[in-house]
Formats: C-alpha cells, sequence, structure tokens
C-alpha cells in the first residue's frame, strides 16, 4: 500500500467520526482551489446529456437535491470549501443567480472535521468528478469521458497511461487498463484510447 492509499484508508476510517451535517447559506460556498482549477481546464457540465433541463431547477427541488448527490466540504477562514457535489453546487449557484435572495438561502452541506491536506483533497475531488463521469454516466460521448480523465488525472513517468497512474489506481485499481475501462463503460477501446494510450 503506497502513501497515498494509506491516507485515504485512513481518511475513510474516520470519516463519519470526524464530519457533521450542518446549514450552511449559499453565499458562504465556494468550490475548492483545487476543483476550481481542475473544471476550469475541463468543466465537464457543458457536455452533459441534460444540462438545460437538470439544472434549471425551481426552489422546492433543490433540498432534495442536495439529499440525492450532497455537497461535502470543509471550513476555513468563515467559508466552506467544497470538495465533492460538483453538479449539486453547480444547480446551486445557476439557482441563486437567477434570484436576488437565493443567496442567503441556507442549505444543508456534509462538514469534514478538518481541512484535508492537499493531496487528499485533490483524490477526493477526483473520486467525485470521475464517480459522477464513469458509474453515473453523465456523459455519453467516449471522446469526451477520455478528456476529461486524461485532463484531471497525471500521467505518470515511465507508465503507458493514467490508468497505471497512482493517482487512478488508487480510486480504481481493478480498472487498471484502456480495455479495461472501455470494457467498464461499455464503450469502444479505439476511441477512449485515441487520445494517447
Amino acid at each position: 500500500m503506497n502513501e497515498l492509499e494509506k491516507e485515504l484508508a485512513k481518511f475513510d476510517s474516520n470519516l463519519y467520526d470526524k464530519s457533521e451535517l450542518v446549514e450552511v447559506k449559499l453565499n458562504r460556498l465556494s468550490p475548492d482551489s483545487i476543483m476550481s482549477a481542475m473544471t476550469k481546464s475541463a468543466n465537464p457540465f457543458g457536455a452533459l446529456r441534460t444540462a438545460k433541463e437538470t439544472y434549471e431547477q425551481t426552489s422546492p427541488f433543490l433540498n432534495l437535491l442536495s439529499l440525492h448527490s450532497p455537497i461535502i466540504c470543509y471550513r476555513a477562514r468563515g467559508y466552506y470549501y467544497v470538495v465533492s457535489g460538483f453538479f449539486t453546487f453547480l444547480a446551486f449557484q445557476r439557482y441563486a443567480a437567477q434570484y436576488q435572495t437565493a443567496s442567503e438561502r441556507v442549505i444543508r452541506v456534509f462538514l469534514l472535521g478538518k481541512t484535508p491536506p492537499k493531496s487528499l483533497r485533490r483524490s477526493i475531488i477526483l473520486h467525485s468528478l470521475s464517480t459522477d463521469l464513469l458509474s453515473k454516466c453523465f456523459i455519453a460521448d467516449t471522446k469526451k469521458i477520455s478528456f476529461y480523465l486524461r485532463t484531471w488525472f497525471n500521467h505518470d513517468p515511465g507508465k503507458r497511461s493514467i490508468f497505471q497512474s497512482q493517482e487512478w489506481l488508487s480510486l480504481f485499481p481493478n480498472l487498471n487498463s484502456v480495455e479495461k475501462v472501455a470494457e467498464y463503460l461499455s464503450v469502444s477501446k479505439t476511441e477512449l484510447s485515441r487520445s494517447g494510450d
């Protein structure tokens, strides 16, 4: 087990003991700097099949949405920084942009007991974004899936692809080749690997 895997295992074993569900005003929520950088370079929102219908939410459905896909964050300097629940966070941002009083709206978020170190925050964010991409299948285009994964994950020197990188294997140890990822997604290996594997 490498250091990253040990860090993730420790985080997982203590997650419920040191976290709580809290009420937070929308204007106190902000994306973590790592999440901002990752989604700026490759923002999956624009590629969603149902972006328009899914995110034009009205107020009564937002509380339900926050339970379906909760926002996970940590507190620092009076703000709550989001590390998981990117699409839910976007829905609330869009809602706040439509209604002037929305920034004062209180929502419930899952608050981590302390600020995770940078490497752990990156892993949490990678897990959140890539799980939405791979398991919830928000995006159907294989080339776009390939683009997002290759932009978000580091390609370790000497490794054939991101699917052999330490970051990837710490989150998806059984999907350790482009063939296995393609089979898991039921997509063409050729299109998935076209960008470099």
